[in-house]
């Protein structure tokens, strides 16, 4: 049978009681908008224990369009979105959450700027000025919007959302990119490795809906645990790990400037006491500054310490942008000597044996 044009990958975990419904939609959904376009629905089951992955190679007998894979354990979104990339026959790749969150209608705006050659990566944006978010926690919505804002920092802030799983890619992109991360800093890791190389990567506006009323709603009582940014709190850490190693300057940027500000502030006001004291008449110059270093000594101490910081700082400001200078030139160098492997591989496949 010929490759598809296109596949759906869908990482999924513990999803059996909407798993069906919603691939059986997505078929639906191409049949109806795209008759012409042939696809595969490639599910990846992440270690699942509710016997989704069973259900799902039940129903693979009766849908030749699906496609399953399996993890014993579960692994992380990332590392389902790597087997996907895997496993895909398609030409085009289109990355769909489970839940259906971005309903089927996004897959034409992510797939036609591939097929155009506008694009090798296409990002769905819900937090682009032409995006919508509905039924989502006013808490979590606003912790996304602004961290995917600070995240995107690190890509010069040229994009809104840099951590959604819903994204088309080329044949070349997916084959190319060499991936590690597991878990939901894949986002990142795409993005990243997708500029350094080259590649055009353009987001398109996208309606983020959650389908589920009951998780919609915001938390009931004043409870720790109930926060967005606690229950993602493990996220959030990684996210802003791997923003740090990616661009380091964005997190270090902070602490320099506070420590900045203490230093002209509680030097400022040295400054204004050594000038008073130069106003008394009986008081030479060194008379003035020992009064002052006297009277100040405790924001001389805290401007001193900050000094003190404010040089380690820097250090590892440098520091860290000459360790990226060193991935960034030595992924590119494996890239291309990826690429050039690929090409010789297929020169001798093609040649004629002696």
């Amino acid at each position: 049978m010929a490759n598809p044009e296109l596949t759906l990958v869908v990482p999924a975990l513990n999803e059996s009681s909407i798993i069906l419904d919603n691939i059986d939609e997505l078929a639906a959904w191409m049949a109806q908008h795209q008759p012409s376009v042939s696809y595969e629905v490639l599910v990846v089951d992440d270690g699942s224990t509710d016997g989704m992955g069973e259900l799902l190679e039940q129903a693979s007998m009766e849908r030749p369009w699906l496609k399953v894979a399996h993890h014993r354990v579960n692994k992380g979104r990332g590392r389902g979105v790597r087997t996907g990339f895997e496993q895909a026959r398609g030409r085009y790749i289109i990355c769909l959450d489970a839940d259906l969150s971005y309903s089927p209608d996004h897959i034409p705006a992510l797939l036609q700027p591939l097929q155009r050659g506008e694009a090798d990566i296409t990002l769905a944006s819900a937090h682009h000025p032409d995006g919508k978010v509905i039924n989502v926690p006013h808490q979590r919505a606003i912790l996304s919007k602004w961290g995917n804002r600070i995240l995107g920092l690190g890509f010069g802030g040229k994009f809104y959302t840099v951590t959604c799983i819903v994204r088309g890619f080329t044949r070349e992109v997916s084959d190319a990119l060499e991936l590690v991360s597991d878990g939901k800093e894949l986002h990142l890791e795409i993005i990243q490795k997708a500029l350094l190389m080259g590649y055009r990567v353009i987001e398109v506006p996208a309606i983020l809906k959650w389908r589920d009323r009951k998780r919609g709603k915001e938390p009931s009582r004043l409870a720790i645990s109930e926060f967005a940014l606690f229950k993602m709190r493990k996220t959030v850490v990684s996210h802003l790990i791997f923003n740090y190693i990616s661009n380091p300057g964005i997190l270090l940027l902070v602490p320099i400037v506070i420590l900045l500000l203490i230093i002209l502030v509680g030097g400022g006001m040295l400054l204004a006491v050594f000038l008073g004291n130069l106003g008394i008449a009986e008081l030479s110059l060194l008379q003035a500054l020992r009064q002052t270093l006297l009277s100040g000594h405790l924001t001389l101490l805290l401007v001193s310490f900050a000094f003190a910081f404010l040089m380690i700082f820097i250090g590892f400001y440098f520091l860290s942008f000459q360790s990226k200078r060193y991935f960034d030139e030595i992924y590119t160098l494996m890239m291309r000597m990826n690429a050039r492997i690929k090409q010789l591989e297929k020169e001798n496949t093609r040649s004629p044996r002696d």
